[in-house]
């Protein structure tokens, strides 16, 4: 018997063997050289170049998603100096008439300044979180500062074109008037004019405190609205 096995332990171990030699891992070399990098070809992206250092800041393309809707007074202007005591009797008189099917039944203004307080309001929070969207830099926030108006009118009557004129005065500068025209072309129905003192202009003469919003047809005045104190 116990030559039986021993025989048995004979024949099996080359086999046994030669099996663990064959599921040895093979050894893995590592390369030492890499591939020689690619750089990016000039401007792959199509992005634009970077401004000089000079010229960072807000520019026009980024006073804001909002913003680009108004037309905005955003500098300011010598018109105290034009203001003399016979101003009124240099006033131009506008040929008005009134056209009872065009309407202005909305006028919204939005005061949006480090001074604001939105008193708990969700949706006055929110008008001015929607102002300052895509505001990063202390700069671009103080390009959106401001008074915003944005007015609501209709043409019941026939397409036609027109001319959206808001007049207004501002606290620092009193009774200085100041004007921003919108043509509005091809009106039919119910339309949005949009008008905005921001940046440089507010902070030197402060919010509108009186205003005049008319529609012009041509040279003459079809509809008017203005505030109490105008």
């Amino acid at each position: 018997m116990r030559w039986m096995a021993l025989i048995a332990l004979v024949v099996f171990l080359p086999g046994h063997m030669a099996w663990a030699q064959n599921t040895v891992p093979k050894k893995t070399h590592t390369p030492i050289g890499l591939p020689t990098p690619t750089a990016e070809p000039v401007n792959g992206g199509n992005y634009d170049k970077p401004l000089p250092r000079e010229q960072e800041g807000p520019s026009d393309a980024d006073v804001g998603p909002v913003q680009r809707h108004f037309v905005r007074a955003s500098q300011t202007d010598d018109l105290e100096e034009t203001q003399n005591e016979d101003n009124a009797a240099l006033a131009i008189h506008e040929k008005i008439a009134i056209d009872k099917k065009i309407k202005v039944p909305l006028i919204h203004d939005v005061q949006d300044d480090s001074s604001y307080n939105g008193t708990g309001n969700p949706a006055l929070a929110y008008e001015i979180k929607y102002i300052n969207w895509g505001a990063v830099t202390q700069a671009q926030l103080r390009a959106r500062q401001g008074h915003y108006f944005t007015i609501t009118w209709a043409n019941g009557g026939p397409t036609g074109d027109f001319t959206a004129r808001f007049e207004y005065r501002q606290v620092k500068s009193k009774e200085v008037v100041r004007t921003l025209m919108q043509k509005m072309p091809k009106v039919s129905g119910t339309t949005r004019s949009y008008f905005a003192v921001v940046d440089k202009a507010y902070l030197a003469y402060g919010p509108v405190c009186s205003w005049r919003f008319t529609i012009l047809k041509g040279d003459t005045v079809v509809a008017e609205s203005k505030s109490f104190v105008w």
